[in-house]
C-alpha cells in the first residue's frame, strides 16, 4: 500500500483532467436518472452504459463505471422515498422511513439525509478500502458456501424481527416471501409450485415482486384518494430563508454521526464478501441500527433520520467494499462489480493480487477517484433535489395514474412478457390488503432477495461435504453468524412479550 502513495500527485492531477471530469459528470448524471427507474438498479444501468466505454482510455472508463454505479445506489432512493417506489432492492429498506418521512411534509429533508449519509459512506468506505483493503480481502476468502448460508439466516432474522408491528407478522411476510423464492427450478433439482404453467417455468422475477409489494400498494391507494401526497410541502418550493423546516437540520448531521460510523463499518465488510451485495448491507445496517440507536425501535419506520440514514450508507458503502474481492482477488462481490471487471478485463487488465504490483497508478487513480464522484455526487445531488422534491407536490389523483402506468409500462419492458404485468397486477392486490390488515410487506421483498441465497448456498455447502450439513455449521464463522441470528430473534421475541405485558398492565390500570 505505500507505494500506491507515490502514485498519488499523478492521481489527482488526471482528476482535473477533462475527459476524467466528463466521465464523472456525465456518469453520476446517467447513474442518478437510470437509478431512479423502478427495478432499474445499479447492475443494469452499467449493462446498459458498457457499450460507451469502448473509445475510452482504461482510466476514464473504469472511472465512469464507478461514477455511474455509486450515483445509481443513491438514485434508487429517489422514487423510493417521493412515491414509495424502490429503484433497486437494497432500497426496500429505505423505503420504511425514507417516505414516511416525505409524508410528513419534510420530502427535500429526506432526499438530502440520503444524499449526504450515502456520500459518506462512499468516502468513509473508500478510505477503509486505502489503508485495510488486503486484510479485508483476506476475511472475506473465509467467507464459503456455509458461511453464506448462516448469513443469510441471519439476515431473515432481521427481516422478521423488526419489520411490521411484531415479529409475527414481520415472519409471515417473510415466510411468503420465501414461497414465492421458491418457485421454479430448484437448487436441489427438479420443478416447484409451477402447476404445469409454463410462465411460472423460470420462477417470477425479481422485478415483479419490487413492483408489486412495494410500488402497487401506493399506485392502488393514490388511485383511490384523491387528496395532495404531502399536505403542508410548501417549503420545498419556496425560497424563503426563515421556513427552514425541510431542510437538513445541523442537528441531524450531528446526531447521525454515530449511525455514519456504524453503517459505513457494516457496508465496507458486507461489499467485501462475494455475492452479499448492497441488499443485505442495507438490510443488516438497519437492524444494527435498530438494535444501536438510542432511539426507541418502535419510532423506526415512523419517519426518523437514523432509519433513512442507515441503509443509504451501507448501500453506498458496498460501492468501494465490492472492489475489495473484485480487484484483489479477481472475485466479483457483486453483479456490478462482475461488470466492472468486464471493463478491466476488455482493457487488457487483469484482476489479481498482481494488480496492485503491476498497475499502482491504476488503483491509485480509482481510490482517489471515488472520493471525487461522491464529491460531485453530493453537489450534483444538492442541485438536482428541489427539482425531485415537486414531484411530492402532485396531486394524487395526477400521480396515481401515472405510477400505475409507470408500473405497467416498466414490468412488460423488462422481457415483453404479458404474465408478467397480470403477475404485479394480483400481486399488487395482495399487498394492497396485506397493508389493509397491518401485515407489512417490505419482509415478502426481502425475503424473496434473500431465499436463493440461503438455498443456493446450502446446496453448495452439502455438494462440497457430500450431504452432511454438520461439518458446515460447526464452522466458526458460521457459528457467530447463526449465534448472532438467533440473539436477534430471541431479542424481538422477548421485546415483544415485554411491550405486550406493559400495555396488557396498561389497559388493567
Amino acid at each position: 500500500m505505500e507505494n500506491l502513495f507515490l502514485y498519488l500527485g499523478p492521481a489527482l492531477l488526471n482528476m482535473g483532467s477533462i475527459p476524467v471530469l466528463v466521465a464523472i459528470i456525465s456518469g453520476v448524471t446517467f447513474g442518478v436518472v437510470l437509478g431512479a427507474l423502478p427495478g432499474f438498479g445499479s447492475s443494469q444501468s452499467l449493462a446498459l452504459l458498457f457499450p460507451l466505454t469502448f473509445a475510452m482510455p482504461a482510466d476514464v472508463a473504469i472511472i465512469f463505471f464507478l461514477a455511474v454505479y455509486s450515483a445509481a445506489e443513491y438514485g434508487g432512493s429517489i422514487p423510493a422515498i417521493l412515491i414509495r417506489t424502490p429503484g433497486t432492492p437494497a432500497q426496500a429498506v429505505t423505503v420504511l422511513d425514507g417516505y414516511a418521512l416525505a409524508q410528513k411534509g419534510y420530502p427535500n429533508r429526506a432526499l438530502k439525509i440520503s444524499l449526504v449519509s450515502g456520500v459518506i459512506g462512499g468516502i468513509s468506505s473508500t478510505l477503509i478500502f486505502i489503508f485495510v483493503g488486503g486484510w479485508i480481502a483476506s476475511i472475506a476468502l473465509e467467507f464459503g458456501p456455509g458461511e453464506m448460508f448462516a448469513l443469510g439466516l441471519f439476515g431473515l432474522s432481521i427481516i422478521g424481527s423488526f419489520f411490521g408491528r411484531d415479529p409475527t407478522r414481520g415472519f409471515l411476510a417473510a415466510g411468503l416471501g420465501l414461497f414465492l423464492s421458491t418457485i421454479g427450478s430448484s437448487d436441489f433439482g427438479g420443478m416447484r409450485f409451477t402447476f404445469n404453467q409454463g410462465f411460472l417455468t423460470d420462477g417470477i422475477p425479481l422485478v415483479v415482486v419490487i413492483i408489486a409489494f412495494l410500488a402497487g400498494p401506493e399506485a392502488l391507494r393514490l388511485l383511490i384518494s384523491h387528496r395532495k401526497t404531502v399536505e403542508t410541502p410548501k417549503t420545498v418550493l419556496q425560497h424563503d430563508a426563515q421556513k427552514t423546516d425541510d431542510r437538513l437540520q445541523k442537528g441531524d448531521m450531528i446526531r447521525l454521526i454515530p449511525t455514519w460510523i456504524r453503517c459505513s463499518l457494516i457496508g465496507t465488510a458486507i461489499g467485501a464478501i462475494p455475492g452479499a451485495g448492497a441488499s443485505i448491507g442495507s438490510l443488516i445496517a438497519y437492524g444494527e441500527e435498530k438494535r444501536w440507536s438510542k432511539r426507541p425501535k418502535e419510532e423506526f419506520g415512523t419517519g426518523i433520520p437514523e432509519g433513512l440514514a442507515a441503509p443509504e450508507t451501507a448501500n453506498n458503502a458496498v460501492v468501494a467494499g465490492t472492489l475489495v474481492p473484485s480487484l484483489t482477488l479477481g472475485i466479483p462481490g457483486s453483479g456490478s462489480a462482475a461488470i466492472l471487471l468486464s471493463v478491466l478485463i476488455s482493457k487488457g487488465i487483469v484482476p489479481g493480487p498482481l494488480l496492485f504490483g503491476a498497475e499502482p497508478e491504476l488503483i491509485t487513480t480509482i481510490f482517489v477517484g471515488l472520493i471525487f464522484i461522491n464529491i460531485w455526487l453530493l453537489i450534483l445531488g444538492l442541485i438536482y433535489t428541489r427539482g425531485f422534491a415537486y414531484i411530492s407536490n402532485v396531486a394524487r389523483r395526477i400521480l396515481g395514474p401515472f405510477v400505475f402506468i409507470l408500473i405497467l409500462l416498466g414490468t412488460y419492458a423488462y422481457a415483453n412478457y404479458t404474465a408478467h404485468v397480470v403477475m404485479v397486477i394480483v400481486f399488487s392486490l395482495v399487498a394492497y390488503w396485506m397493508v389493509k390488515i397491518d401485515i407489512p410487506v417490505v419482509p415478502v421483498v426481502l425475503a424473496f432477495v434473500m431465499g436463493p441465497i440461503i438455498e443456493t448456498n446450502m446446496s453448495r455447502a452439502m455438494t462440497i461435504h457430500a450431504g452432511d450439513l454438520s461439518v458446515v455449521l460447526a464452522r466458526p464463522i458460521t457459528l457467530t453468524i447463526l449465534a448472532l441470528a438467533l440473539a436477534t430473534f430471541l431479542y424481538s421475541a422477548f421485546g415483544s412479550m415485554r411491550s405486550k405485558a406493559v400495555s396488557q398492565g396498561k389497559l388493567q390500570e
